[in-house]
């Protein structure tokens, strides 16, 4: 057994054992575990329990979460292959369909549904890409976490110190640079390091049920029930032709909740209940049962999210909510997806551990934002009181006509969430600040495009979507927008609006240089001799076809709609360069594509980096 020892000086220090410790193997953990593996950062993941829960919490994966599945690379095509698309809501009021409300549609993603499938199954496709990449066993399962902290020197030097226990091997304390942890609502890290948990418990009686379902309305698709009892049922369709039903069954005082126990739930009992819902009209009948379960919702945001710049929360260890909306497992993932490229930039000493104060000031406002949403839609839809029944039927009649007016869709598609400037979204100094949609910290769009064949200069049947350009994680994609500036050759640079133009001769001249500067200071793994990918792309877009002199790679915005995205001129204007972050928010911007453009960019670089 090794034990925490003190220490005074960094001569003292002991040797990392690991860079990155992962507590906790559900969809959060492997997915960090994956992006790690992906770019070169040894871990060890460990998980409390010997076998994966065969209960399926979370159901549905959201639009922005499959754009980062896209981009992470071999991630998506498992998922599209095992899940179900839905995109409607099937609402009734009693016997009648009152209102389809496409709550999961959107016209901004190419992915423009939510994907169903059990969190068992999410689980068991992150494990067999996460093995595929470190071999069977890379899970280490059956070890519990006893203890955590930071560890710090005079001399300004930290680690993390974690004490494991498991069974017939005993205790002992891994030294890691950083540990994640996502070890679920009741975080034993959380506790440990004393950050609290503020928020409430709700009083609604939540009744799950999963089992095979005989009914006179089509199940295999969103619906929701609302009964002349004032109480309402969710189904959603699983695997195996199984049927999720979430029950509203009223409120309880905490003395009512405590009383129940979830071994007393009957199907008989569930049966009338569901019975009393639906009406005499609708036959809804349960035939056998996989899981059945009381739920009582916790809303809660943890206080803080980092320890020490060296211990993060993340998933439901720093965020908790009801399952309304199906938020919960995205938020996770988008958490790890946020957070491990930052990890990687500072462990491979191309950035300071500063940026890693991003994570703290950009995921807490998104959880802050989803968990109102969620408790918003719940609030909604099992609302007792008559009054808010009278406005939930008034909106359904309208919802319908409005949703397909919101181009990112729906809320729940997660495509409206943004950052905000920080020490890793920096606004440009002189230029004026865009709209909210093309402002740094915002998502980066996608767009149809054509890849240029050259030096023919004409339009190739090769089609493609921009988000096809970013695949790979820990990649900053640089997006150039040009324009009509590239149907001439050899012209002299002049300005448009006081903003320097260019010409694809000097265009393409800056941009080889920068990338030759860029990739010799940044390498993506820095002393890594297998490294063989840039830590840079740069993806050239013109609204018209360009002339090229010489063989570069050009893609034609045909339509003019991924500068019009972008919020870039298609014609007359003086292009743009966009710096997209490696989780492709985007990181900055400015106006122009000319060498003093250039600068800036090199300046943004510089300042984010070491």
């Amino acid at each position: 057994m090794v034990s925490a020892t003190s220490y005074t000086t960094s001569s003292d220090a002991p040797k990392m054992d690991i860079p990155v410790l992962i507590s906790g193997g559900g969809p959060t953990g492997l997915y960090a575990a994956i992006l790690l593996s992906k770019l070169n950062v040894p871990f060890r993941l460990v998980e409390r329990n010997m076998e994966v829960s065969k209960l399926s919490k979370a159901l549905v994966v959201h639009a922005r979460t499959l754009e980062l599945f896209e981009q992470t690379g071999g991630l998506i095509d498992p998922f599209l292959a095992a899940g179900m698309p839905h995109s409607n809501f099937n609402v009734y009021f009693g016997d009648k369909l009152a209102a389809v409300l496409p709550v999961l549609k959107n016209k901004d993603s190419f992915y423009n549904y939510g994907l169903f499938l059990e969190q068992t199954r999410t689980v068991s496709l992150l494990t067999e890409q996460l093995e595929s990449l470190c071999g069977v066993g890379v899970i280490e399962r059956g070890w519990e976490l006893m203890d955590t902290k930071v560890v710090e020197l005079p001399s300004g030097q930290s680690w993390v110190e974690t004490t494991l226990r498991r069974a017939k091997v005993g205790t002992n304390v891994v030294r890691s640079e950083y540990l994640i942890a996502a070890d679920g609502g009741k975080s034993v890290v959380r506790h440990k390091l004393n950050i609290a948990f503020p928020g409430r418990t709700l009083d609604n009686n939540i009744i799950l049920y999963d089992g095979h379902v005989d009914s006179s309305i089509p199940l295999d698709t969103l619906t929701v029930m609302n009964g002349d009892n004032s109480r309402s049922i969710a189904t959603f369709p699983l695997e195996e032709g199984r049927t999720r039903i979430m029950l509203d069954n009223g409120v309880l005082s905490p003395e009512g909740h405590a009383a129940q126990k979830s071994e007393d739930l009957t199907v008989e009992g569930v049966q009338e209940l569901v019975n009393q819902i639906v009406g005499p009209n609708i036959r809804m009948k349960l035939l056998d049962c996989h899981w059945l379960t009381y739920y009582r919702v916790n809303e809660r945001l943890a206080e803080r999210y980092s320890h020490k710049n060296r211990i993060f929360l993340a998933g439901d260890a720093a965020h908790v909510h009801s399952p309304a909306g199906g938020q919960g497992m995205n938020m996770g993932l988008q958490d790890a997806h946020n957070l491990v490229w930052k990890i990687a930039l500072v462990l491979h000493k191309n950035a300071p551990r500063s940026i890693l104060d991003s994570y703290e000031l950009e995921r807490p406002p998104v959880a802050d934002q989803i968990i109102k949403l969620s408790a918003n839609i719940l609030e909604v839809s099992m609302a007792q009181d008559t009054f808010r029944r009278v406005i939930r039927r008034v909106a359904l009649m309208v919802l319908p006509y409005i949703l397909p007016l919101m181009p990112t869709g729906p809320p729940m598609s997660m495509l409206k969430i943004r950052y905000y400037e920080n020490n890793i979204n920096k606004r440009h100094e002189h230029q004026p600040t865009l709209a909210n949609g093309f402002d740094v910290g915002v998502r980066a769009r996608d767009g149809d495009l054509a890849l240029v064949s050259t030096p023919s200069n004409t339009t190739t049947t090769t089609t493609l979507r921009l988000h096809e350009l970013l695949t790979g994680p820990g990649i900053f994609h640089v997006l150039v927008f040009t324009s009509n500036m590239l149907t001439t050759k050899g012209t002299s640079c002049t300005s448009i609006k006081g903003v320097a133009t260019t010409d694809s001769s000097a265009l393409f001249s800056d941009i080889h240089e920068c990338l030759q500067r860029w990739t010799a200071k940044w390498p993506m793994n820095r002393g890594n001799k297998r490294a063989n990918q840039a830590m840079f792309q740069v993806h050239v877009i013109s609204a018209t076809l360009p002339l090229l002199a010489s063989e570069e790679k050009v893609y034609h915005d045909v339509t003019g709609c991924a500068h019009q995205k972008y919020g870039v001129a298609s014609k007359g204007g003086s292009g743009g360069i966009v710096v997209l972050r490696p989780d492709s928010y985007i990181g900055y911007r400015v106006q122009g594509a000319s060498k003093e453009a250039w600068k800036d960019v090199d300046g943004y670089f510089r300042e984010i980096l070491l």
